[in-house]
């Protein structure tokens, strides 16, 4: 029951953040709740086929029917992205360059998830400056020797480097991107008062609500 309390309260959330900054209080209209509900069913009895029943990452074992599914999905998606940038070529300057621009916000969003990653599943930073402190003490204890050595003065010993370094993690992260995250990022985009663009609309948000009423708002990051 607390899961579902949860999903109601980040449905609320997340809704609420795509219907301001995603422009649909202008573009809402019932060529959006046509095409959401055709699209909503479609999205689910597609994912109920044996050979679509997987998850990103579990790519490397995928059927070559979800390929398939996979590949038309992206063409479909391209297809609309491309039309959707020549919408906003149409606007006035430079409004298609902050349009373009703004795919860099889910794209950081996404790269600070696998650094995250990689920091706490391989210590990364703390290894790297350790790393860094270890060659320039080194190098320091080359060069102090060396000076020592040309003055003939006794060469005083090197204090040992300590081997290794802390690990404060003591437990790891997974990745997972879900389908729900995905269309939820493309719905800002379908943001124009256009008939295409509130059909793409009614898709994107079909197949995030497909996904919230399947899984829930599972995050990206996750507990390993």
């Amino acid at each position: 029951m607390s899961r579902h309390w949860s999903d109601l309260f980040d449905g609320i959330s997340y809704g609420l953040i795509l219907f301001i900054f995603g422009n649909y209080s202008h573009t809402l209209s019932w060529i959006t709740v046509a095409a959401f509900y055709p699209s909503l069913f479609g999205y689910a009895l597609i994912a109920e086929l044996p050979f679509t029943k997987t998850s990103l990452p579990n790519i490397k074992n995928w059927p070559k029917g979800m390929w398939a599914v996979f590949i038309t999905a992206v063409a479909i998606i391209l297809v609309f992205a491309g039309y959707h940038i020549y919408l906003g070529y149409l606007l006035p300057m430079p409004f298609v360059i902050y349009y373009v621009s703004c795919l860099s916000i889910p794209a950081i969003i996404l790269a600070s998830s696998f650094l995250l990653s990689k920091e706490v599943n391989q210590n990364w930073c703390r290894t790297k400056l350790y790393s860094w402190k270890t060659r320039n003490t080194n190098k320091n204890a080359t060069q102090q020797q060396q000076e020592q050595a040309d003055e003939g003065t006794t060469l005083l010993p090197v204090a040992a480097t300590p081997q290794g370094v802390h690990n404060p993690y003591t437990r790891q992260v997974a990745i997972h991107l879900h389908h729900w995250q995905i269309f939820y990022v493309l719905a800002f985009f379908t943001r124009f008062d256009h008939p295409v663009s509130q059909v793409g609309a009614g898709i994107v948000l079909a197949c995030y609500m497909e996904g919230i009423c399947a899984y829930g708002y599972d995050r990206l990051v996750n507990d390993g």
